[in-house]
């Protein structure tokens, strides 16, 4: 099952309802986790972080933290980049890319991200939503950021961004897309279900630690 850790409903910058949308996924074979920065019942709820600078980032995560079922940070800046993958408190780092011409991702952040367990998401709507030029940067990337995933170790993420329930993607769907940027299909059910799985499981083990007076690095 595609575990999509970044949905949009209408509590946030999306179209349908969290009730419309997680009936919709289910039909689809999807486990629906909404990014709204809002707490759902019964539904995985996690937030994304956009920060322009490092202390703002670092201010955002430690007011978030503890809210939510896993924290995505926005990437592009590459300060930015680099210390979402250094702090322990970030679950994904989401299109390192964005607003840029490279991938986002160097030897300090690919290394970095390694070595914290930290995410490197690529998002299905970012390839589907381009055109022209623009389309072959973003495969471009895709395809960079899975050469890097393999010599690093770090692991990848993907998921939908979906805004609205046109966006969303059955598993097989999803595949057939990374497919086309290069993923072997191991790889590509890795980033869709395994990766996603870890994260949420993963948050919960952290609470677990802190409870018991483990800190966590920034930066």
């Amino acid at each position: 099952m595609f575990t999509d850790l970044h949905v949009h409903s209408l509590h946030s910058s999306g179209a349908d309802t969290p009730g419309f949308l997680r009936r919709l996924a289910r039909s689809l074979g999807v486990e629906l986790c909404l990014c709204d920065g809002v707490v759902h019942e019964g539904i995985a709820s996690g937030v994304e972080v956009h920060a322009t600078t490092k202390r703002e980032l670092l201010s955002e995560l430690r007011r978030n933290w503890r809210r939510f079922d896993y924290l995505l940070v926005h990437g592009g800046n590459m300060e930015i980049n680099r210390c979402a993958v250094r702090d322990s408190r970030v679950d994904a780092l989401l299109h390192p890319y964005a607003g840029r011409r490279d991938c986002g991702v160097d030897t300090v952040v690919a290394r970095a991200a390694a070595e914290s367990g930290v995410a490197v998401g690529v998002e299905l709507e970012d390839l589907i939503l381009a055109r022209g030029m623009e389309r072959v940067r973003v495969l471009a990337h895709f395809r960079e950021i899975l050469r890097l995933s393999r010599k690093y170790g770090f692991r990848v993420l993907a998921t939908s961004g979906a805004r609205c329930r046109y966006s969303l993607r059955s598993l097989r769907e999803a595949e057939a897309l990374l497919a086309c940027c290069g993923f072997e299909r191991e790889e590509a059910l890795r980033a869709l279900t395994q990766v996603p799985r870890e994260i949420l499981e993963r948050k919960v083990r952290l609470r677990r630690e802190l409870s018991r007076g483990v800190r966590f690095a920034e930066g």
